[in-house]
C-alpha cells in the first residue's frame, strides 16, 4: 500500500470534535449535552491487540449480562464506507458508515455499525445524540451481540470515536471507540424497560473488512 494514502486517511479521519460541537449548535441541540463526551470512559492503556468488552446492567426486561473478546479468542473485522449505490427501495443513502464484526469462539457474533447525522461525515469525536436511525440531529447506532439487552428493535444511544484510521480499500486499520446503548425494544419481545450496556472496541493493526 502506498503510504501516502493511509496518512490522507489518517488526515482526513483525525478530525477535532470541535466540528461536531459546532454542528450541533448549528442545528438547535444544548451545547452542554453535544460537546461533553460519551459518558462511558476509555480504558487508560492501548491493548496490544484488537478487543471488545461490554456490559448489560439488569433491567425488568433484561438480565446482566456482558463479554470479553480479543484476537485470542475472536476474529475482527471493520470496514468504513468507500462507496454506496443508490437504491429505489431505501430512502437516502442506506449505507453505514462503519461496521464491525466480532465473531468469538463462543459462537457469538457481535456487530456493530455507526453512521453520522444525515448529510454529514463521520469523523473522529462525540456523538451524544443516536438512535437506531439517524437523522438530522442524530447519529445512527447500533450494538447487537446475541444476549438479553443487546437484540435491540429501536435504541437509545450515544458513542465517541476516539481514533479512526483506514486503508483506501476500507478496511479499518485501527479504531478507538467507546458506546452506550439502551434497548427501547427487543427480541424476543420483553415487559419492562431494559438495562443500559456499556463498552469499549479496539481495532489494532486491523487487516480483515466487515464481511
Amino acid at each position: 500500500m502506498d503510504p501516502r494514502t493511509l496518512t490522507t486517511a489518517r488526515l482526513r479521519r483525525r478530525q477535532s470534535s470541535v466540528y461536531l460541537c459546532a454542528f450541533v449548535v448549528a442545528t438547535a441541540w444544548p451545547t452542554a449535552t453535544a460537546c461533553r463526551e460519551s459518558p462511558t470512559q476509555p480504558s487508560s492503556s492501548v491493548p496490544a491487540t484488537s478487543t471488545l468488552t461490554f456490559q448489560v446492567a439488569a433491567g425488568a426486561g433484561n438480565s446482566a449480562d456482558g463479554g470479553s473478546y480479543s484476537t485470542a479468542n475472536a476474529g475482527f473485522g471493520a470496514s468504513v464506507r468507500t462507496t454506496c449505490p443508490p437504491s429505489t427501495n431505501i430512502p437516502g443513502p442506506g449505507c453505514f458508515e462503519l461496521r464491525i464484526q466480532v465473531r468469538g469462539t463462543d459462537g457469538r457474533l457481535c456487530e456493530l455499525w455507526a453512521v453520522p447525522p444525515v448529510g454529514n461525515p463521520l469523523r473522529v469525536g462525540s456523538y451524544p445524540k443516536a438512535s437506531f436511525g439517524p437523522a438530522f440531529d442524530s447519529a445512527g447506532f447500533s450494538f447487537k451481540c446475541g444476549r438479553q439487552g443487546t437484540t435491540c428493535g429501536d435504541n437509545t444511544a450515544a458513542f465517541t470515536i476516539h481514533e479512526l484510521e483506514s486503508a483506501s480499500s476500507g478496511v479499518v486499520t485501527r479504531l478507538h471507540m467507546t458506546f452506550e446503548q439502551t434497548c427501547l425494544s427487543g427480541f424476543p419481545p420483553a415487559v419492562g424497560e431494559f438495562g443500559k450496556g456499556t463498552g469499549e472496541l479496539w481495532i489494532v493493526d486491523g487487516t480483515a473488512p466487515f464481511q
